[in-house]
């Protein structure tokens, strides 16, 4: 059921052209205009400064998909709608599992475009393709439970909106996106693991120098154990609220 409901879903999502401008167009948008203006190379990771703008804007946007399962589990199961889904032949935390499934899959799906347009149009180097996109998969996750997590925690939508918001923008402070964080112990092991964003990049770093397996396959790790930890709680949550 989880799986059928999902394919619903996806089409549902499929015909929200503004979530797709915001999580494609956009940040394209903005890998072209910073590209533009960047040159050289960028230090800290020695890639190619449209390489590293690209990478870091595509991880970083998927930081900001959680809004989809946010925003259904809301409209279906906490709105007018719910008494609607509530007479549906299966429990209402199975379609919340396939608003989940469905959400992660669609931005992973996101990512994909922009992987891809960002190789063949600027030539960024991804490494293994199939890897890279692999990637996304876990981040894409990560952020919808964050979403989700939010939402049971609260029951507030627009707090649930900004906590989401405050993640994202957090990953991306502590990625050094926009600038370097201080040499203090903490902050440099949050720089490094402690956001989906620096993960991501370890990944994609060792997939495209061959080099820092160690540092990819624990980044890998991290990311799988953050997903399951985030899971576990948002059931626990789920039960109570969708009783």
């Amino acid at each position: 059921m989880v799986i059928r409901s999902s394919y619903f879903m996806l089409r549902r999502m499929l015909r929200g052209y503004l979530g797709m401008l915001l999580l494609v167009v956009l940040p394209l948008v903005l890998i072209a205009v910073l590209g533009l203006v960047g040159s050289g190379v960028h230090e800290p990771t020695g890639l190619p400064m449209m390489d590293y703008i690209s990478i870091s804007t595509s991880l970083a946007f998927q930081l900001f998909g959680g809004g989809y399962a946010l925003e259904y589990l809301k409209d279906d199961l906490f709105a007018a709608r719910r008494w609607r889904m509530y007479s549906l032949p299966y429990p209402p935390h199975v379609h919340a599992y396939a608003i989940v499934l469905s959400s992660t899959i669609f931005t992973s799906l996101l990512a994909v475009v922009m992987v891809l347009f960002t190789h063949w149009v600027y030539g960024v180097n991804w490494g293994h393709l199939g890897y890279a996109i692999l990637t996304f998969v876990p981040i894409s996750l990560i952020s919808q439970l964050v979403g989700v997590v939010s939402f049971f925690a609260t029951t507030n939508p627009t707090l649930a909106e900004r906590i989401t918001e405050i993640f994202g923008f957090g990953s991306m402070a502590l990625a050094e996106i926009w600038f370097r964080m201080p040499d203090v112990g903490v902050l440099i092991l949050l720089s490094n693991y402690g956001n989906p964003i620096s993960l991501g990049q370890n990944i994609i770093l060792a997939l495209i120098s061959g080099q820092d397996l160690r540092r990819a396959l624990v980044s890998g790790a991290l990311l799988v154990a953050a997903s399951i930890a985030l899971g576990v709680v948002a059931i626990l949550l789920g039960r109570r609220k969708l009783a």
